[in-house]
């Protein structure tokens, strides 16, 4: 028992607070440089920070006391943003149980731990099962999948229609030497490249080749890995695969500048589509836009309010109307449509909504309410024993 003792000390509570203060601290300063989304993902989405990355100091140390910072990193990773929060869930779990063992004479202090694990656990379960996508929709357009702000996904279908049935690979779980199959096709694709900002290369005029060229719907035949960006919703990746099973082909090369779907012939002459695009998700309903209004402040083109006005279909006899306009999203089964924005063409205007999923959106509330009430109960309790004792004195 006395093993597990350091995992309920206050000694490892400050420890984790102090850190995470650091982390704070470090990761603002580095966000100077290289943008939120990337401070984000280096220091508080990580569990290690990554030894020897020099961009880790720029702008606040110098080039002698940034090097001597490096060098401790190599031998000595430091902790990240999910590693010292999970560190202090396990701390507030077995303080509950160790130093609280009064039960319910303290019940201010068992709610207080019960409300902070429940928002480290919200925090942890939104990370996990949380999205974030948009829709864009024309006056009398519809949809039913949102399209992802930053994941990206090798699609294989066999129609070109806007509703289709398709399978899907994330680019994410992608690396060199993998191989994969999509079911009832026959085909076996091997990563050859997967970079994670790239443009496509077309082939030099002059160059002699041999045997046959990479296939890709807009002519490159290879990639050329550029400058990672600072906003991941500005990356486009590339990846280069080895297939089997197909007609005429050895190799493709896919990128989001490509302009249209590859086209594959199958060895029994059927045929499929490949494209790398942003990844879909498929939503719980279908939505169709009727009509967008927008107004503006008198005198100017700043918008003061824009609206949609939508046909939620839930089912083939099911439909209900909805405004979302700004401030006012639309929340059904654990999705949130929000209005972000709009275009407008010389025929019709579109209307841009941001999509988000997060099945705990409501965990923090609940867990703010158990820690106000625990500190309320807490206090109270202290002041009446204080009272209490003052009382004994005086008799």
């Amino acid at each position: 028992m006395k093993k597990f003792m350091m995992f309920a000390s206050i000694r490892l509570t400050v420890a984790c607070l102090f850190w995470l203060t650091v982390l704070t601290f470090w990761g603002t300063l580095y966000q100077k440089n290289h943008g939120i989304y990337q401070a984000q993902d280096k220091f508080f989405n990580s569990y290690v920070l990554t030894p020897g990355i020099p961009e880790f100091t720029e702008g606040f140390l110098s080039n002698e006391v940034s090097q001597a910072v490096i060098r401790v990193l190599n031998y000595f990773p430091l902790p990240g943003g999910m590693l010292v929060m999970g560190l202090l869930f396990v701390n507030l779990l077995f303080s509950f149980f160790v130093h609280y063992q009064a039960g319910w004479r303290m019940p201010g202090l068992m709610l207080i731990h019960i409300g902070l694990m429940m928002m480290l656990l919200g925090g942890f379960f939104t990370k996990l099962t949380g999205i974030e996508a948009n829709v864009s929709l024309f006056e009398g357009e519809g949809r039913n999948a949102a399209i992802s702000l930053t994941e990206w996904e090798i699609s294989f279908s066999n129609e070109l229609h806007s509703v289709q049935k398709y399978q899907a690979v994330d680019v994410a779980d992608l690396k060199a030497g993998r191989t994969f199959t999509f079911p009832d096709s026959g085909v076996e694709f091997e990563v050859l490249e997967v970079l994670d900002h790239a443009r496509g290369v077309r082939p030099d005029p002059a160059a002699e080749t041999s045997g046959l060229r990479p296939a890709n719907s807009a002519g490159y035949v290879a990639l050329e890995e550029l400058e990672k960006l600072k906003n991941p919703e500005s990356l486009e990746p590339g990846v280069r695969l080895k297939v089997k099973g197909v007609k005429g082909m050895e190799e493709m090369v896919l990128t989001p500048r490509d302009q249209r779907p590859l086209g594959l012939e199958l060895e029994d002459g059927s045929g499929r589509f490949v494209m790398l695009r942003k990844k879909r998700y498929e939503l719980p309903l279908f939505m169709e836009l009727n009509d967008f209004s927008r107004s503006y402040y008198p005198g100017t083109e700043t918008p003061s309010d824009y609206r949609s006005m939508i046909t939620v279909h839930l089912s083939e006899d099911l439909q209900r109307h909805v405004v979302i306009k700004m401030n006012e999203p639309f929340r059904l089964n654990g999705w949130t449509f929000f209005q972000q924005s709009f275009a407008v063409t010389d025929n019709s205007e579109m209307s841009v909504f941001a999509v988000t999923r997060n099945f705990g959106r409501l965990i923090p509330y609940w867990a703010t309410g158990i820690t106000s009430v625990g500190l309320a109960m807490h206090f109270l309790q202290m002041q009446w024993m204080q009272l209490a004792r003052s009382r004994r004195r005086k008799s």
